[in-house]
């Protein structure tokens, strides 16, 4: 019998995979099978934990300057003013074009806009800028993806997710990930590694780095997902 690392109920007959980092940041790698971690679970992450995240304004443009698509192979656009109009514009690209276009939002006065645009010789845009999104939900999301990539680590190890289940010492965390504690916000530390349009070369091709994770052990047995 399968059992689900967060709740640790039967999921022999889950279907979902559960990706470790979203599929909307690039990841299409890093999954776990079936059955690791239960439908209803796979759900309840996707809706509470991952979402929150994603539709913050800090991902959506990190998201938007990338390229990286949504599960409707979408880019999320990203909405700003038309100072001389007052109109709510979008920025906007297509997977396959590297090239932002920029268009009034839907349902407002496109007309106006326009008219804005033929009758000035210039023309000012204002854009916010997403700060960090909310501790809380950056510090379930990093829990959560703690507890996978243990999982992940070990999947192929006779008995071992079996061990992860069972320990007790990981059950705080899997509370802190399935119910929440907003009260009580889990401490994280947060630096850029690399700058967000920064090109790596292995010597056979170019490529950015998306998304990467690994797990520290300190001498004092002390585990940190990084």
């Amino acid at each position: 019998m399968m059992r689900c690392i967060f709740c640790k109920q039967d999921s022999s007959t889950s279907r979902s995979v559960e990706h470790i980092i979203p599929e909307s940041l690039g990841n299409s790698d890093h999954v776990l099978p079936a059955g690791t971690v239960c439908d209803g679970c796979n759900n309840y992450m996707a809706r509470e934990v991952e979402k929150p995240l994603l539709d913050s304004l800090y991902f959506r443009e990190r998201r938007f300057y990338a390229g990286l698509t949504n599960k409707k192979k979408r880019i999320p656009p990203l909405d700003g003013i038309h100072l001389q109009s007052l109109t709510h514009i979008q920025l906007m690209k297509t997977p396959l074009e590297s090239e932002i276009s920029i268009g009034a939002a839907p349902n407002v006065d496109e007309a106006r806009w326009v008219n804005s645009i033929l009758n000035n010789k210039s023309s000012s845009i204002i854009m916010p800028i997403g700060t960090m999104p909310d501790d809380y939900f950056v510090s379930r999301f990093i829990a959560k993806v703690g507890l996978e990539a243990i999982a992940h680590r070990v999947i192929n190890v006779s008995g071992a997710l079996q061990e992860i289940i069972d320990k007790p010492e990981l059950d705080e965390l899997r509370r802190y990930v399935r119910q929440g504690s907003p009260g009580s916000i889990w401490p994280y530390s947060f630096r850029s590694l690399y700058l967000p349009d920064a090109i790596f070369n292995n010597g056979h091709e170019q490529y950015e780095v998306l998304h990467e994770f690994d797990i520290l052990i300190t001498d004092q047995n002390e585990c940190y997902v990084v």
